[in-house]
């Protein structure tokens, strides 16, 4: 591993766990095991280090979500999407969303931490839209946003509250009104926007 790479991999946890603005550039050179010097050498400015975290967060976070969801059956898969969310919040090391923290911390539409949060969840509903257009949902789109906001809610409800199976199961649960949209004949299916 890069020193680059040690450098954001350390800055990513100590962001995820406490902020982004709590985290002193001291803590987190010490976190990496680097000088000051050594972590300027590599990230000109901490805003320079948070935007390597967070694009190190999607990348990981994305294909963690693929590996979850991909294993299973194609019409289970927005189960799976819940079910990857559910297992995820009961983690001992969950802070909520980095993204959605990120978007909180940095509150301005053009702050590019906020542009950054702003692209992942694009990017995740790009991925629910083509799981639900799998599955057989008739308008995948809007089945797609309405997932994403189960998700969302059981994320922030989570981090709020804690892990709580009656949370937990009343969002899995919504997924029995966005079942309905299926259409019955595969022929009807919509495919995903290009």
């Amino acid at each position: 591993m890069s020193t680059s790479d040690a450098i954001t991999r350390a800055a990513l946890r100590l962001f995820y766990r406490q902020g982004f603005h709590a985290t002193g550039v001291e803590q987190l050179s010490q976190e990496a095991g680097v000088t000051k010097k050594t972590l300027y050498r590599h990230f000109s400015s901490k805003d320079h280090l948070v935007e390597a975290a967070l694009e190190l967060r999607h990348n990981e976070f994305m294909a963690k979500v693929r590996a979850a969801v991909d294993a299973v059956a194609v019409s289970q898969r927005p189960a799976g999407y819940l079910d990857f969310i559910a297992s995820w919040v009961q983690e001992a090391d969950f802070y909520g969303c980095a993204f959605i923290n990120a978007s909180a911390e940095y509150a301005s539409l053009s702050e590019q931490p906020h542009r950054l949060a702003h692209q992942h969840k694009q990017a995740l509903q790009a991925y629910l839209e083509e799981i639900c257009a799998q599955a057989g949902y008739m308008n995948p789109r809007v089945a797609a946003m309405q997932l994403l906001l189960i998700g969302e809610g059981l994320i922030v409800s989570c981090q709020v509250n804690g892990a709580c199976p009656e949370l937990i199961m009343a969002g899995k649960e919504m997924l029995v009104l966005l079942s309905a949209q299926r259409a019955a004949d595969p022929a009807q299916r919509a495919h995903p926007a290009s």
